[in-house]
């Protein structure tokens, strides 16, 4: 089993590409890996704002309360075409449109040991819905975190965000509990005041030399304001809570010295409290609770085999239950679900010391979906010890999610046996492909300190499920004759070429300069998808981040990004290039015992700017606060 420094070693090992632990070079993909100091240096409050130091990763949010970051292109306001993964567990939520962000926000960043980050497509390894990117935030071994911690943050636009730790064990148990609140009132001229308060506890058992049990449970809650204006007829002001909670309990054995065996269970609930009044006409109002209820139960089997020094394999079975509730959402269906049963490995064959072939494959059974089957096939030239080049081609797919396939959204007027049917789903929509075809090139100068990662791509998405505008609308009896139900079905295909590549000097031992660019062109084949900039991504994107060691342990870190003009919606909502910068200043000291850091850091220091909406005026505004943590 990989040790916590191999993870950090020169050349570090990483986990998410293909299941099996491989130096950074020998993976079957671009990977970017950010350890807890980074995001601890970088000022972030959320992990959407840590995965700026990502290339590639444009950062959304259609409110301040619900920051999303996409690889890419953000199809959709969720993030459901990007996996995410907290120890190895998936955050999908079953309940509404196939969300991610939700459970992105359920995880306290002080807890994070690294992030590590597959940029590109990873269904062979992960299956359906892991399209644009998997996220696999990794927390830290209670072991490492026995003794207490302190923070708290506070500052403009209404940051007060706390955190405690606290943790106890010996060498073969240890338990943490972490506790932590959010708050801010979001962007400017929004209704999106934010409080987000979480309880995590995780216990890490050795019974044995050969077992380690992780048992992992929390929940988090988030308090809300959401709506356009107080007089907006299908979306006025109003306040949204949502709950989500997990268990998960993960078991590794070493059977002997090639084979390694690890059974994982996990347990995921969303919940959604959402009440509001519309006016679909002037005369009248309408209370709707578009709350959802969503439970995912998981179960994972996989075996690592070292059958020879060229030659080991991965392989694994699991089967995954999703269903969900909604009096609105899926009206008079009462529970609806989707089953999966799937069958994943990975294969890693070493032709000659220069030549590793890594192939892997997924087949999945979804009773909704049907059986679909996501391959990959990566060859990697170690050229030289420290250059290597890769090149390779991938199949991944969307599964529909719950909504898109069983919705049926009513809304009946008081007094009236009439209804509002914004959408209603006939169940025929067909998963999403995309193939992804990519050469790559990772590029270590150990005397220089300087690596460079690049990845040059090509992926062609099928199949988009896009809403058919009530084209295919069938009237029912009571059916609000001015409104049209939508239908979800197959609609739109696309071409993403482009090149990215991340750049990291470490210029001296208390310099360090990362520099990650964007460069891309997105086509639509519909020449109407075309000429109304549906969804068009930025050409190009560049974050550049400093982070300078200063006598008498003072820090600084300054980032700056430039994003190209995009839209994240439509073309009405075109956003014009933007750039942002935030600097951070540190001091790290001993007080009465305990180890502390004072930080100051200003977000957007060049001032307010328009973001996402710029038809409502939104505007992510500058803002500073100050953090003091205490360390037992």
């Amino acid at each position: 089993m990989p040790t916590e420094a191999d993870y950090f070693a020169q050349v570090p090992v990483v986990l998410t590409a293909s299941r099996l632990d491989q130096p950074l070079n020998e993976a079957p993909g671009a990977m970017t890996v950010i350890d807890r100091d980074t995001i601890r240096q970088s000022g972030a409050r959320t992990v959407a704002e840590v995965l700026r130091l990502v290339p590639g990763y444009v950062l959304g949010g259609w409110n301040g309360a619900n920051p999303l970051a996409s690889y890419h292109v953000a199809l959709d306001d969720f993030g459901g075409r990007n996996l995410v993964l907290i120890d190895g567990r998936s955050v999908y939520a079953s309940s509404y449109l196939g969300d991610t962000h939700y459970g992105m926000m359920g995880v306290l960043l002080p807890d994070i040991e690294r992030i590590e980050v597959l940029r590109g497509a990873n269904s062979a390894a992960y299956g359906a819905n892991a399209m644009f990117g998997v996220v696999n935030i990794i927390t830290r071994h209670s072991a490492d975190t026995v003794g207490g911690s302190a923070a708290l943050s506070v500052g403009d636009n209404g940051i007060r965000d706390t955190y405690a730790r606290l943790g106890v064990g010996n060498e073969a148990r240890n338990v943490r509990v972490s506790v932590g609140e959010q708050r801010d009132r979001g962007y400017l001229n929004a209704f999106d005041d934010k409080r987000l308060g979480q309880v995590h506890v995780r216990a890490d058992l050795q019974p044995s030399l050969a077992d380690d049990v992780m048992v992992s449970l929390g929940v988090s809650e988030l308090l809300a304001g959401e709506g356009y204006s107080a007089t907006d007829k299908d979306n006025p002001f109003h306040q949204l809570r949502s709950r989500t909670s997990h268990a998960q309990v993960e078991w590794r054995r070493q059977l002997d010295d090639r084979n390694a065996l690890q059974v994982s269970v996990d347990y995921m609930e969303d919940r959604r409290w959402e009440p509001l009044t519309i006016r679909p006409i002037p005369s009248v109002s309408l209370d709707v609770d578009s709350g959802t209820w969503g439970q995912r139960q998981n179960v994972e089997v996989q075996q690592r085999t070292v059958w020879s020094p060229t030659w080991r394999t991965l392989v694994g079975v699991g089967y995954k239950d999703e269903r969900a509730r909604s009096d609105t959402m899926y009206y008079g269906q009462g529970w609806v679900s989707m089953g999966e049963t799937r069958l994943f490995g990975t294969a890693e064959w070493r032709v000659d010391p220069a030549w590793l072939l890594n192939a892997g494959l997924f087949v999945g059974d979804n009773t909704l979906a049907g059986t679909y089957t996501a391959p990959r096939l990566m060859v990697n030239w170690l050229a030289t010890p420290h250059q290597t080049w890769r090149l390779g081609v991938t199949e991944s797919i969307r599964a529909p999610s719950l909504s898109e396939y069983k919705g049926d959204v009513r809304a009946y007027l008081p007094g009236t046996p009439s209804f509002l049917r914004p959408f209603a789903a006939s169940g025929s929509v067909q998963p999403e492909t995309l193939i992804s075809q990519e050469i790559g090139y990772l590029g270590r100068w150990p005397g220089a300190q300087v690596t460079l990662d690049a990845r040059l791509y090509r992926e062609r998405m099928r199949d988009l499920v896009v809403d058919d505008n009530g084209k295919g609308n069938v009237f029912l009896p009571g059916q609000w004759p001015g409104m049209k139900a939508k239908d979800f079905v197959n609609d739109g295909a696309l071409t993403l070429v482009g090149l990215e590549y991340q750049l990291r000097w470490k210029a001296t031992a208390r310099t360090e300069l990362w520099l990650n660019q964007n460069f891309s062109r997105m086509k639509w084949d519909d020449p109407d998808y075309e000429r109304k900039k549906e969804r068009r991504p930025p050409r190009h994107a560049t974050t550049i981040a400093l982070f300078q060691q200063l006598p008498d342990n003072w820090q600084i870190s300054v980032l700056h990004e430039r994003v190209g003009s995009m839209t994240l919606r439509t073309k009405s909502e075109w956003m014009k290039a933007t750039h942002r910068t935030d600097i951070r200043l540190a001091r790290t000291f001993r007080w009465d015992g305990y180890k502390a850091e004072a930080a100051f850091t200003v977000q957007s220091v060049e001032g307010d700017q328009l973001f996402f909406d710029p038809q409502r005026n939104y505007r992510r505004g500058r803002q500073g606060f100050l953090t003091l943590q205490l360390e037992m």
